[in-house]
């Protein structure tokens, strides 16, 4: 997709302009339809909280066998690690690359982690900074800190090393991303929502949410859309 033919959403005030041009990369491998306006995605983020909160059903077996592995013991190691963006919810865009590349190196995610990969896409060098940081890991020469750092993932995570090789290998998520080959719609896990995936998929999904509402209404819409998962039974949770 041109970025010419691309098409703003209605609204072309500052918000808008600026997201347009975070987002020029996805917009011009024609992953992105629309840009959304800030009260789709607000609505969004919303909807989406609760499965960020709440573990996924997977989460003691991602993390069963580990020293530290028990969500008491690796909470209180991962804040430290990542620092207060690991408290950040929604989409991740007001994240810092530091904070981003330690997250996927010590938080478990079963297939390739679309989202935050992309969130690193649209950083300058973020993809190049995630494989020196993640191959220097198990790097015998690596700094003092590294080393540390490799303590605390590797008491968090089981087969930390394999996972870090997920990223590293050849053809492996770090080659995926850089040539925008994100996870299909099929091997989504079936327990995981398709719109909280990745980010471009979540984009796409707040474009068929209403992109205006009178501001007496919000606070109503906002707790309806934080209260959805519970109101409708759905059992699902991010990667």
């Amino acid at each position: 997709m041109k970025t010419e033919q691309f098409e703003i959403q209605k609204k072309t005030d500052n918000y808008g302009l600026q997201l347009h041009k975070k987002l020029l990369p996805f917009i011009e491998a024609g992953l992105i339809d629309k840009v959304p306006t800030k009260w789709q995605i607000n609505q969004g983020e919303y909807e989406m909280a609760p499965y960020v909160f709440i573990p996924d059903a997977d989460d003691r077996d991602r993390y069963a066998g580990a020293k530290w592995g028990h969500p008491v013991l690796r909470t209180p190691l991962v804040l430290m690690y990542i620092g207060l963006d690991h408290f950040r919810v929604g989409t991740g865009l007001g994240a810092s690359k530091k904070s981003v590349i330690r997250h996927l190196n010590i938080v478990h995610h079963q297939v390739m982690p679309d989202w935050d990969m992309q969130i690193l896409q649209l950083l300058p060098g973020g993809l190049e900074e995630l494989r020196d940081y993640t191959r220097a890991l198990d790097d015998p020469s690596s700094p003092s800190k590294i080393k540390r750092h490799r303590k605390w993932i590797d008491g968090v995570m089981p087969n930390a090393q394999e996972y870090r090789r997920e990223f590293l290998k050849k053809d492996g998520w770090i080659d995926k991303a850089q040539r925008y080959e994100y996870t299909p719609t099929e091997k989504i896990p079936e327990y995981l929502r398709p719109e909280f995936f990745s980010l471009t998929r979540f984009l796409n999904w707040c474009l068929s949410l209403p992109d205006d509402c009178s501001f007496w209404k919000k606070p109503v819409v906002l707790t309806n859309r934080f209260l959805f998962r519970w109101k409708h039974g759905v059992n699902s949770g991010t990667a």
